[in-house]
C-alpha cells in the first residue's frame, strides 16, 4: 500500500517538475528573442553555470541554451 502511495507521489512531483522546466525553457526562449543577441558570461555567471549544469552530465545537451555543450566543457575546465 504505502509503496503504491510513494510510486504515485514519485510520478507526481515528476511530473510537476518536467512541466516547470518546460514553462522555464518557453520563458528563455521568450526573453533570447527579446534580447536579440548572445549573452556573453561573467566568469561569475560561468562559475554558476559549472556549479549547477555539472551534476547533470550529459543530460545538460538537451538542455542548455545559454552557450553550446562544448562551450560548457571548456567552462568546467576552467574553472
Amino acid at each position: 500500500m504505502f509503496s503504491d502511495l510513494f510510486s504515485f507521489l514519485a510520478r507526481m512531483t515528476h511530473e510537476n517538475l518536467t512541466h516547470q522546466i518546460e514553462y522555464l525553457k518557453v520563458e528563455n526562449e521568450i526573453l533570447r528573442k527579446r534580447v536579440g543577441r548572445s549573452i556573453r558570461q561573467t566568469p561569475v555567471g560561468r562559475r554558476r553555470l559549472v556549479k549547477f549544469g555539472t551534476p547533470l552530465g550529459k543530460d545538460l545537451k538537451d538542455i542548455i541554451t545559454i552557450a553550446t555543450y562544448e562551450t560548457f566543457l571548456l567552462w568546467v575546465r576552467r574553472y
